[in-house]
């Protein structure tokens, strides 16, 4: 049996995902990046390999992906987080066509073919309030678990707006309306429709050409999920592991790498 694994270093996780030469995945895991990309590297390839019973070694082909793919000792290649998420969506579901990615500091919308191949994307990387790293600060700033806050957006009962663009400027403005007696509940909810709002322009700039996947950490937010799906008039897709999207693209790489 060969095996053939991807790892996506990202700037709040680090994923990794190993499969065999059949294509099916055997093995996944993250842990959290925390600015040391070699051993967070280093630590979810042992989870994985411990997890298997196997060796480096007896990994075929590695392929990186992510910000901090360049010089791991073990890796053979790296490769752009937009291929990978695109070969990685179109494994989960051959029918998507439009993948939504937000990660800790960007985010990005990938048109694919059938194949999973790129046509188009674009990205936000210039500003944190339509990413993870805004969700953190909206976790931290009402001291909450950043788990908690899609159940609590539920609960809300008044349409807020937050009308910054800033992250900076949008935590004042949630503190304002803390202070004048705005529910948590509702101040969440309107955050979220600002991240999902972000998001829906950078989908208007590709348009919508079939089905829709959610993938990323900020996937695992019931809350963003439902006013995406909201704004979109859309149901939006979300695979059982939301996460590993990109590691999954890379070991698909990785495995046609070596069989080509």
């Amino acid at each position: 049996m060969e095996y053939f694994a991807g790892i996506d270093i990202g700037s709040t996780t680090t994923e990794l995902v190993i499969l065999d030469n059949n294509s099916k995945i055997r093995s996944y895991n993250k842990t959290q990046t925390g600015g040391h990309i070699k051993s967070a590297s280093e630590k979810v390839l042992q989870m994985s390999l411990e997890e298997m019973g196997i060796l480096l070694n007896d990994i075929s082909y590695f392929v990186a992906t992510g910000y901090g793919r360049k010089n791991l000792p073990f890796v053979q290649k790296s490769v752009t987080e937009i291929t990978c998420y695109g070969r990685g969506a179109s494994y989960l579901n051959p029918d998507v066509r439009l993948v939504i990615d937000i990660g800790g500091q960007d985010s990005k919308v990938i048109s694919i073919d059938e194949k999973g191949n790129v046509q188009n994307f674009v990205m936000n990387d210039k500003c944190a309030a339509g990413t993870g790293r805004f969700l953190e600060m909206i976790a931290r700033t009402f001291d909450i678990s950043i788990n908690k806050l899609g159940e609590l957006s539920k609960n809300s009962n008044k349409n807020l707006s937050i009308s910054s663009i800033c992250a900076i400027f949008a935590e004042t403005e949630m503190i304002s309306l803390f202070s004048n007696g705005e529910s948590k509940e509702d101040i969440i909810y309107a955050a979220h429709k600002s991240v999902c709002e972000k998001t829906i322009n950078l989908v208007d700039r590709i348009g919508i050409n079939g089905k829709i996947m959610f993938c990323g950490g900020v996937a695992n937010n019931s809350g963003i999920v439902k006013q995406l799906e909201i704004m979109l008039g859309v149901k939006v897709l979300r695979p059982d592991i939301v996460e590993q999207v990109g590691a999954i693209g890379a070991a698909l790489i990785a495995k046609s790498n070596q069989s080509g």
